[in-house]
C-alpha cells in the first residue's frame, strides 16, 4: 500500500486505528496519520480492504488527504 502514496521525504505512517465491518466483516479499514520528519501530522490516510464473499475477489482502495482535508491520492488497485 505504501507505494501507492504520495509521501515527502522524511514523512512516515503511523496506524491510528482498524475496524472491520460488514455481515462477515469483509471489509478491514486502517487509518494512517502522515508525519513529518518533526513528528507533526500533517496529513491522514484510509486504506480499505474488501473481499467479496462470493468468489472471493479482493479490492483495496487508498484515499491520501493533506492536513486541510483535501484528497490528494485515491488510487484504486487489486491486491
Amino acid at each position: 500500500m505504501k507505494d501507492k502514496l504520495k509521501l515527502n521525504t522524511g514523512e512516515t505512517l503511523k496506524q491510528e486505528s482498524h475496524r472491520s465491518k460488514g455481515t462477515m466483516a469483509e471489509t478491514d479499514i486502517w487509518t494512517y496519520s502522515i508525519l513529518d520528519s518533526n513528528g507533526n501530522k500533517v496529513g491522514s490516510v484510509v486504506h480499505t480492504d474488501h473481499t467479496s464473499i462470493k468468489g472471493f475477489n479482493r479490492t483495496q482502495s487508498v484515499e491520501q488527504r493533506d492536513s486541510d482535508g483535501k484528497v490528494t491520492a485515491l488510487p484504486d488497485f487489486v491486491g
